[in-house]
């Protein structure tokens, strides 16, 4: 079962409160449409690892920005779904899996912890007058208490702040797809977004798609894609380096070039891409060990020109890489998308 509620917070960051010691939350003071909220945000699980995993891109790009900047400030309920505003850490290929870091939330050294990860971004928000956060999770609100951090009446705000699906069995009643937690900020003076997504190490990566419960092995233990020796197929073994998506002509087809990064060859038979919408374009043939592959795709299945996903899927239909890109990177026509 999904959340009991899903929302987008868009507001100004005001001031901010660390995680101290046996408190697992950095809290931040935000003022949306005239009302002050607090977004709790973990910095610490209270399973083990207890460590959380993170992703800071400081120089975010993805299709998605321009959609937030339209919005006026306030929360908004999400309707989870590809079509909606919500986030998926997986589907919607918001980064890549070894862009994933590991820290504690207080740790010895400057930038050693989370606390001072989170306290970089916050801080540049609060000190530029124009910056705009974009917070995404569960909303609530609390009519007949003070706020216990910041101290306004009544307490309201956002919490599960983080990846909202893939948990241990404690916490299945939580999962589903399209409804992850996370930061977005915009610095529309500097044209800049960065963004923070956060998870617990007890998430596991490969979710199912209707219910968002981490798919498992026989073994109960979390599924690991392998072939059919037994060899484990990791993420990334294939990647999206270039798409053409706005062709000259109206005639020439849209093109996607993987790379094999693996020292073998690999099979693509029953591997597919597909785009924003989860429409699929069948792969056949194979792919050498290292070299690069240019693919024509077919009309049942467009990238578009204002900006979208590529995905790439093996023939059980589990992610192995994804990317996206923005309408401006789509813009000229003739001109190929890379991706690093």
């Amino acid at each position: 079962m999904p959340l009991h509620s899903y929302a987008l917070l868009k507001g100004r960051a005001c001031a901010k409160h660390a995680s101290t010691q046996g408190h697992p939350h950095y809290h931040v003071l935000v003022e949306a449409a005239g009302k002050p909220y607090r977004v709790a945000v973990n910095v610490r699980s209270m399973l083990q690892p207890s460590e959380m995993a993170y992703v800071l891109k400081i120089r975010f790009r993805h299709p998605i920005c321009q959609r937030l900047h339209d919005l006026s400030p306030g929360l908004h309920a999400i309707e989870p779904g590809p079509e909606g505003l919500g986030l998926d850490y997986i589907r919607l290929n918001l980064f890549h899996r070894d862009q994933i870091l590991v820290l504690p939330c207080n740790g010895p050294g400057c930038g050693a912890d989370l606390n001072e990860v989170l306290d970089g971004v916050v801080c540049a928000a609060i000190s530029d007058p124009a910056a705009q956060l974009y917070v995404f999770g569960e909303p609530w609100e609390a009519v007949n208490a003070s706020d216990r951090i910041f101290r306004f009446h009544p307490s309201r705000g956002m919490h599960e702040v983080h990846m909202n699906q893939g948990n241990d069995p404690s916490h299945w009643n939580q999962d589903g797809v399209w409804q992850d937690g996370g930061i977005l900020i915009e610095h529309p003076a500097m044209h800049r977004w960065t963004a923070l997504f956060l998870k617990f190490q007890s998430q596991s990566w490969h979710t199912d798609d209707e219910t968002g419960h981490a798919l498992t092995a026989p073994n109960g233990m979390p599924f690991v894609p392998r072939d059919v020796n037994g060899h484990q197929r990791p993420d990334g073994m294939v990647r999206i380096v270039a798409a053409y998506v706005n062709p000259l002509s109206e005639n020439a087809p849209q093109r996607v070039t993987l790379l094999n990064c693996c020292p073998f060859p690999v099979d693509l038979d029953g591997w597919s891409i597909a785009d924003h919408a989860k429409r699929r374009w069948r792969l056949h043939g194979e792919i050498e060990a290292g070299r690069t592959l240019d693919i024509g795709l077919g009309s049942s299945i467009s990238l578009g020109h204002e900006g979208g996903i590529i995905t790439l899927l093996n023939e059980d239909g589990y992610k192995v890489h994804g990317v996206s890109y923005t309408a401006e990177q789509a813009g000229k026509a003739g001109w190929l998308v890379t991706f690093g």
